[in-house]
């Protein structure tokens, strides 16, 4: 089956999950064409990726009055939708006119390379590229929608018009899909592939990495929606429990600056270390450098939050204790208390306390770690949720 991918933006630093799962798909032999609508490479890992020019936006004045004329009904729906609803914000205008765009600039390339099916792989920019392509040509389409592309703003500008005429849409989370269901997309169109990994770290000391205090980490974007300043309050809680402690936090983002001032304010310059990103590689030690995991994640003003983060997968398989929010879909990698716990993030005392227990008696919480990394290999391997995705494309 020919089938195209298209991307926001590929490849993109911080959108591992997505290169794991393409890297995955290729392996089991099941190779889409990729391409790229935002910038990106014209190569990646010898695969040819598909840039759309930005000057191409000018063909435009082609492309409009060419489509008007051999497909004016699928035309009008177009700026029906476009014009008949209001937008949440320039961003996500910006996102829905580059994908109309690419859609109306290429439709008529996608028909004549006998696409037998074209996957968005956000519900965004891609999913509109794809929605609009098959307006102009009916090549059947499916996308990915995951949480900051339903929640945020209460989701995209054009979603429920994507939702109808779907094949399939992907997504994975329970938080996501019940969602997806409220904006009225079928439950059997819904396909809830959780994301994957592809490594498996070997740690064999389950001992305090350093035994005179607890090392402690956090990793993700420095964005409201990450809960970092309630990770703050909570690390200075173990600071005045007398719990010795070292926290890396391992991201970057517009609150970086606002989090080093927060940080300094509550004395805890000493105790806590801003990474800024870091590669998967550099990642891979850091992890087993580790003994516990907080995810802090809330949902913000905007509505946006996590579905699963990856860090809670790649955390569980390298055998971390995992202190993750109760709040959407983090909670879904684990069953609490079981291979980690749920916790309210705003609800301090229950992370000091649980920090304080394993502090004193670490091998108490050996069995839990270890389960979450078993429960890691049978739920998240890279291969087995690929092969689920690719199936979709022969159904």
């Amino acid at each position: 089956m020919k089938v195209a991918f298209i991307y926001a933006t590929f490849p993109r630093p911080t959108e591992t999950f997505v290169r794991r799962e393409l890297r995955s798909l290729i392996k089991i032999g099941f190779k889409p064409d990729i391409y790229s609508i935002w910038q990106g490479h014209n190569d990646w890992e010898g695969n040819k990726v598909f840039r759309f020019p930005m000057c191409d936006i000018l063909k435009l004045f082609y492309w409009l009055p060419y489509w008007a004329w051999v497909n004016p009904r699928s035309f009008i729906i177009v700026l029906k939708h476009i014009f008949g609803n209001p937008c949440p914000g320039f961003q996500n205008w910006n996102e829905t006119f580059l994908g109309f765009a690419f859609g109306l600039v290429r439709a008529r390339d996608f028909q004549s390379k006998n696409y037998q099916r074209i996957h968005g792989v956000w519900a965004t920019m891609p999913a509109t590229a794809v929605y609009i392509i098959h307006l102009l040509t009916e090549i059947p389409y499916s996308f990915g929608a995951h949480a900051y592309d339903v929640f945020r703003y209460r989701g995209d500008w054009l979603l429920t018009y994507k939702l109808r005429r779907a094949r399939f849409v992907r997504t994975s989370s329970q938080s996501t899909a019940r969602r997806l269901q409220l904006l009225g997309l079928e439950k059997e169109k819904i396909n809830l592939i959780r994301r994957s990994l592809t490594e498996w770290p070997k740690r064999s000391n389950f001992s305090l990495h350093t035994p005179s205090r607890l090392s402690l980490l956090a990793v993700g974007r420095l964005v409201p929606k990450k809960g970092y300043f309630h990770l703050l309050k909570i690390a200075k809680l173990v600071d005045q429990a007398k719990i010795p402690f070292h926290l890396s936090l391992v991201g970057a983002g517009p609150l970086a600056h606002d989090l080093a001032l927060e940080c300094r304010r509550l004395g805890l310059a000493s105790k806590v270390s801003f990474l800024g990103s870091q590669s998967e590689s550099d990642l891979k030690e850091i992890f087993l450098g580790q003994d516990c995991l907080l995810f802090t994640g809330i949902i913000d003003r905007r509505g946006d939050r996590d579905g699963t983060p990856n860090v809670i997968l790649e955390s569980m398989a390298a055998g971390l204790l995992i202190l993750a929010s109760n709040k959407a879909g983090a909670m879904e990698a684990f069953e609490h208390q079981q291979s980690g716990f749920s916790l309210d993030p705003a609800s301090y005392k229950e992370w000091v306390q649980l920090l304080k227990e394993f502090y004193q008696d670490s091998t108490r919480f050996e069995k839990i770690r270890r389960i979450a990394m078993q429960q890691a290999r049978e739920k998240f391997d890279s291969e087995h949720n690929a092969a689920k995705i690719r199936d979709q494309f022969f159904h």
